[in-house]
């Protein structure tokens, strides 16, 4: 059952911002997904200002793994593709927590969302 909520080069640690940085003052939070389970994978750092975000993961997993992404929802709208994994929340890195906590984090954040 699944959640909802919420560089060609492989070996780039690149960070990518997905809206330009005057988005970035708006209200809301950012999250950062690495491209796949590696730590070392292309880093990209997508920031939601309203909800719902539009993509499932498995629960009870961690890594937190996108599993899917609505069509006209804001997480595919951003770029956020499935396999993408979470790595932080706002500035909280949740690689080391467990599933219950990272899924709190997210949940608070998503909460203080404006909604559709």
């Amino acid at each position: 059952m699944g959640a909802v909520c919420c560089s060609e080069d492989p070996t780039s640690k690149k960070v990518e911002m997905a809206q330009d940085a005057p988005a970035l003052e708006q209200p809301g939070f950012a999250i950062t997904f690495r491209k796949d389970a590696s730590p070392d994978s292309e880093k990209r750092v997508v920031k939601f200002v309203k909800g719902p975000l539009g993509m499932t993961f498995n629960q009870k997993r961690m890594p937190i793994v996108v599993k899917d992404t609505a069509e006209g929802g804001a997480a595919r709208g951003l770029g956020v593709q499935q396999g993408m994994v979470i790595e932080k929340i706002g500035d909280e890195d949740v690689t080391e927590v467990t599933y219950e906590h990272a899924y709190t984090v997210l949940r608070s954040n998503v909460d203080k969302l404006p909604k559709d």
